[in-house]
Formats: C-alpha cells, sequence, structure tokens
C-alpha cells in the first residue's frame, strides 16, 4: 500500500495534487526536485513527495470565481470565434405556441413531392407508370400465379 505524506488527508486528495503538478510538467514546468524517473507523472509524484508543490483546499468563493472566470474566458473564445453576436441559449425548448405557423397543405404537398422527385421516390406527372397500375403490384399478381400452378 502507498504510504501518504504526512500533509495529505486522503489518497484521492493526493492523486489530484500529483496530476495537477503532472499537467503543469506537461505544459512545460521545470521540476522542481531531482528525480531518476522520465515521465512527468512520476516526476510529479517525486515534486510533490519531496514537499516542493505547495496545495490548499480552495474555499467556495474561490471556486465560484474560477469557474466564472473560464465561463467568460470561454464565451470571448466563442465571441471572437464567430463575428456574428451571439443569442443566449434558452433554458427550455420552444413551446408550440413559439413555433413558426405551418405553411397551407398546398404548399406542403407540392414540397413533398418536389424532395419525392429529387429521391427518385415519385412518378413524374404524364408518364407511362402513371396510369394508377403498378410493376409491382403486376410482379406480386404473376408470382401468386405460378405459385398456385405449382401447388396443383
Amino acid at each position: 500500500m502507498i504510504q501518504l505524506p504526512e500533509e495529505f488527508d486522503s489518497i484521492f486528495r493526493y492523486i489530484v495534487v500529483v496530476s495537477q503538478r503532472a499537467e503543469q510538467l506537461i505544459n512545460g514546468a521545470k521540476p522542481r526536485s531531482e528525480s531518476r524517473h522520465l515521465k512527468p507523472t512520476l516526476v510529479a509524484r517525486d515534486d510533490v513527495e519531496a514537499g516542493e508543490v505547495t496545495w490548499r483546499v480552495l474555499t467556495q468563493e474561490e471556486l465560484d470565481a474560477h469557474r466564472q472566470a473560464l465561463v467568460e474566458q470561454f464565451r470571448a473564445e466563442v465571441d471572437a470565434a464567430s463575428e456574428q453576436p451571439t443569442e443566449p441559449i434558452p433554458d427550455v425548448l420552444p413551446t408550440a405556441d413559439t413555433l413558426e405557423p405551418v405553411e397551407d397543405d398546398e404548399e406542403r404537398d407540392d414540397e413533398l413531392e418536389r424532395l419525392q422527385r429529387l429521391l427518385g421516390m415519385a412518378r413524374t406527372p404524364g408518364s407511362a407508370e402513371d396510369d394508377g397500375s403498378s410493376d409491382d403490384e403486376e410482379e406480386l399478381a404473376d408470382a401468386d400465379d405460378s405459385d398456385d400452378e405449382e401447388e396443383d
């Protein structure tokens, strides 16, 4: 079992401090103690165990201020990335009262026909297939007749 330094009250806090120190080392910080290891996590562990890394538990106010600073930084990055002013994201989905009115049925049918033609799902007006009968229906009828003949 791992022996915790005496300033740590739990293994979880120790792991958090070591991982944050390892992240600092990965981002370019210099090691504060001599270490025979090359991996940032092991160097961070040596720094923490040598007492070279100071840490403290943040108060709720400090934590809230830090979170707010992160939110503001994120918003600034988003605003800089998009030249359009951003609208606040609504907390709830729109209700039926706020939705746009539905187009009349004729316009909707025309749009549906146009989409079906684009997808190859609808017959073009005036084509030979537009006589009301379907080739698929004729093939099914022929298949049923041949099944009846085989049973006899």
